[in-house]
């Protein structure tokens, strides 16, 4: 007797192909898995990242795959992606604060109006130190310029802190990635919200 069931059966599947009757997916290692929907991918993407990469998936190939599922959730509802970026940033789930910030600016360039509001108004709460404002910052150029709301949320997130605590972040976190604190506020050129904020600003851009 030929067993066919060798070739196609219910309770046995080889992983290199997908189990009959189901909605399997090859995946990056060459076998087969049960597809996650692009909310669940965001979410992993918060928690894990993708630098370096997998076994089995360069750190690029990663990067793209997920922006382009981010992308979709933007696209889907923007709002809701900006709520889980700052939920798992609050929760302090994340391995690293990068791939929050870098939701953040996609949803603060891509997103529609309401989307980009959500995005701006959630800046001081991802970026929570100098150097997570300059990545946004790196991030945010390249998905488009600076704009009104981007110079806005910018120059909130350096008048929102108490002038001692705007100090520390200042003398602390000059410069990161090819951008300065005095790169900042030169391009939101903020309004000082006290003499203090002001003598600050004026030591950051003239010295």
């Amino acid at each position: 007797m030929l067993k066919l069931t060798k070739y196609f059966s219910t309770k046995t599947t080889p992983q290199s192909q997908p189990i009959p009757g189901t909605n399997q997916v090859r995946n990056s290692a060459g076998g087969f898995t049960w597809a996650v929907d692009d909310w669940t991918r965001l979410d992993r993407f918060l928690i894990l990242g993708s630098e370096g990469g997998s076994y089995y998936a360069s750190e690029r190939a990663l990067t793209v795959d997920n922006a382009t599922s981010v992308a979709r959730c933007i696209a889907a509802d923007g709002p809701r992606t900006v709520a889980r970026v700052v939920t798992i940033a609050d929760e302090g789930r994340a391995a690293k604060t990068d791939p929050g910030i870098f939701v953040l600016a996609m949803c603060a360039k891509l997103g529609d109006e309401a989307t980009r509001k959500a995005a701006y108004a959630a800046l001081a709460t991802v970026c929570r130190t100098g150097t997570h404002l300059m990545h946004f910052a790196e991030f945010a150029q390249g998905f488009g310029g600076w704009g009104r709301g981007m110079r806005k949320a910018v120059a909130a997130w350096f008048n929102d802190k108490p002038a001692r605590d705007l100090a520390y972040q200042l003398v602390k976190y000059g410069s990161r990635d090819g951008w300065s604190t005095r790169d900042l506020l030169r391009l939101a050129h903020p309004r000082a919200a006290s003499p203090s904020h002001d003598r600050l600003f004026a030591w950051v851009t003239t010295g």
